[in-house]
């Protein structure tokens, strides 16, 4: 025995390299399965976190997470009168419902009426009641509609123009988590507002968090938008959709505004390889019976879809918004490459009621 451990020293001393060398391959040949599947592991750990988009559980349908510079929301319509814009608080990301926040998110909304000031190129707060020219205050106000996807009808309207209020607080509100839920908070702007081109007065609105929130919930950051109303081109009787962001300003996603009056159908065409149409709103319009078809090819345009929604002013809905989302959000759409380019709202077809009925066969 004695003699063997000898024979294996010597051989351990004269062939230090060779015996080093194999039994290193030794080593990576054991080892191989195990670094393959831990490096499988780490790929799909990377694919999965670069595809998901749903990284954020606290979201809005026109805020945005804020940092340093605030999104401005620069809204049209074609009616007359006061504007009402719903400001939604939800618990998931709004690409993707089906993942809502695992744990209560507690947050504090404000709506706040701002104007823009050239010399600073800042929005900063109103000081001073503004008035009509019968020296009636102009209507701004606040005013909760929905609590956790329930509609409420006890909240009052918050005024957000009178001396010493040009701001509201919503302290304390609650979305539980495990399952996808929603606030909405109806902002109101003055019909005087609504009729300039460009407007002067703009609503700034913010959801904050709670720290224990975003300690229980990954992806919670504060939300912020400044939101502006002015009116568009007025047609008796026609639908028309365009994007509300400019080309001017790169974003993650986009806001197709479609609104008008009458009834009929108009198509919504985007290049299905650039962009995604919302899964909330398909899921809201969607399905069987419902106001929007399921995305179809478009032929001769490889990679276009296209839904067609059904409309009619009759019903009071005369304004929808459909967000679409980068496929990737490293690919930026200004100057040449603007969104309008990839997302459009074409062929509307007013139905025609004066279309006699066929008699019957004698």
């Amino acid at each position: 025995m004695k003699g063997r451990i000898k024979n294996i020293y010597k051989r351990i001393i004269k062939y230090p390299v060779t015996i080093w060398m194999v039994a290193s391959i030794l080593t990576l040949v054991v080892l191989y399965p195990v670094l393959a599947a831990y490096n499988g592991t780490a790929i799909v750990k990377r694919v999965v976190s670069t595809q998901s988009s749903s990284t954020s559980v606290f979201s809005s349908n026109y805020m945005e997470v804020f940092s340093t510079n605030i999104a401005v929301k620069n809204l049209r319509t074609i009616n007359e009168g006061d504007f009402i814009c719903p400001v939604t608080v939800c618990n998931y990301d709004q690409l993707d419902p089906t993942s809502p926040a695992k744990g209560m998110i507690v947050y504090n909304f404000t709506a706040e009426l701002v104007r823009y000031d050239s010399g600073t190129d800042t929005y900063v707060p109103v000081t001073t009641v503004q008035t009509k020219d019968n020296n009636v205050n102009k209507t701004f106000y606040v005013t909760k509609v929905i609590d956790d996807n329930q509609t409420i009808q006890t909240d009052t309207e918050h005024s957000i123009n009178s001396t010493g209020s040009f701001s509201y607080t919503y302290l304390s509100e609650t979305l539980e988590g495990d399952n996808p839920f929603r606030d909405t908070y109806n902002i109101c702007f003055d019909a005087t507002e609504v009729a300039k081109d460009v407007p002067d007065l703009f609503i700034k609105v913010t959801a904050t968090p709670t720290a224990e929130s975003s300690q229980q919930n990954n992806g919670i950051s504060n939300l912020a938008s400044i939101i502006s109303i002015s009116q568009g081109r007025t047609v008796e009787t026609g639908w028309h959709g365009s994007l509300q962001e400019t080309s001017t300003t790169d974003y993650d996603g986009y806001n197709m505004i479609i609104e008008g009056s009458g009834a009929g159908t108009i198509e919504i065409q985007w290049d299905n390889t650039r962009f995604t149409m919302n899964p909330v709103f398909v899921s809201q319009y969607g399905g069987t019976g419902g106001l929007l078809t399921d995305a179809e090819d478009i032929s001769g345009q490889t990679g276009w879809k296209k839904r067609t929604l059904t409309v009619d002013s009759a019903t009071g809905d005369n304004r929808y918004v459909v967000q679409f989302y980068k496929n990737d959000p490293g690919t930026t759409y200004t100057g040449n490459e603007y969104p309008s380019k990839y997302i459009k709202c074409v062929n509307y077809v007013q139905n025609d009621e004066t279309t006699p009925t066929p008699s019957p066969e004698p």
